[in-house]
């Protein structure tokens, strides 16, 4: 039907539909098109549920096609290789299910309440919260519903996928905080775990030498960062973050490259896991 009236079927969760393709819809995907659409599903095929995945499917079959009759791109496959930072993990997917997921991302794309049974880190039962789902982070390879309780509406929680044993959708309206965003939500790292209560940012100061010296140079830990040049190769590093076990890793990460000038709290902090690190090496 396709090839000879330029219709063409489409099956999703809304049911089955029909549509004739317009002329724009018949255009040829350029190479450049269909490898952007290949690099996307590296990067994320591990973030969106199977069925959002496998609408993509004739595209993707697509674009390889074209990338293989074209000489300059045939070896993409062999001459592409996406990390991230850091040691490359390898995704366990069967860690959660594919229904799971789906009831999650349903609930936060139609704002729909949803009831979940959660086990935290370290609990020996699982608790069950009736969610507000306001968005997802995705993290390396932690997803991350950002929710908060019908009983507590204005107060945003995290909640890792994997600790997810059920889900139900609700199918009843969310009610969202008052002034919530996502991106200003995420702005202050919470699935970096944030070391004070008070939740607030904070001017950070490090003294940075050789690695760390040469990765800030050409990145930034805040978007306000300072770097400034002092002498015998070191520099002075100055941003606003909210303080988390993230940065701390971060410092660690890099040795004896980085010092932690302040806050005094954040300092001592990562002065106590090396002290701690050094001890277990006795």
């Amino acid at each position: 039907m396709e090839q000879l009236g330029g219709l063409c079927a489409n099956t999703s969760a809304e049911g089955n539909t029909w549509y004739k393709i317009t002329a724009n819809n018949r255009e040829a995907m350029q190479p450049s098109e269909a490898f952007m659409l290949l690099l996307s599903e590296k990067l994320l095929v591990q973030t969106m549920p199977a069925e959002y995945a496998r609408r993509l499917e004739e595209r993707l079959v697509k674009a390889k096609s074209i990338l293989s009759a074209e000489n300059s791109f045939n070896q993409w496959d062999a001459k592409l290789q996406v990390i991230s930072d850091g040691y490359p993990l390898i995704n366990c997917n069967n860690i959660f299910s594919e229904e799971l997921r789906e009831v999650i991302y349903d609930g936060v794309l139609r704002e729909h309440q949803i009831e979940i049974s959660y086990q935290a880190r370290g609990k020996e039962n699982a608790v069950s919260y009736k969610l507000n789902p306001l968005g997802i982070i995705i993290r390396g390879q932690s997803h991350y519903l950002v929710a908060t309780q019908v009983t507590a509406s204005e107060t945003p929680l995290l909640f890792l996928f994997h600790r997810i044993k059920n889900a139900y959708s609700l199918y009843s309206g969310i009610e969202k905080p008052r002034s919530f965003t996502l991106q200003q939500y995420y702005a202050k790292n919470p699935s970096g775990w944030i070391l004070k209560n008070e939740n607030q940012f904070e001017t950070i100061e490090l003294k940075v030498k050789d690695f760390a010296l040469d990765t800030l140079t050409h990145n930034k830990l805040a978007e306000d960062q300072l770097l400034d040049n002092i002498n015998d190769g070191w520099a002075t590093v100055r941003f606003n973050s909210v303080p988390t076990y993230d940065l701390v890793a971060w410092i660690l990460r890099y040795g004896a490259d980085v010092i932690c000038v302040s806050p005094e709290h954040l300092r001592s902090r990562v002065k106590k896991s090396l002290i701690a690190s050094l001890a277990l090496y006795q």
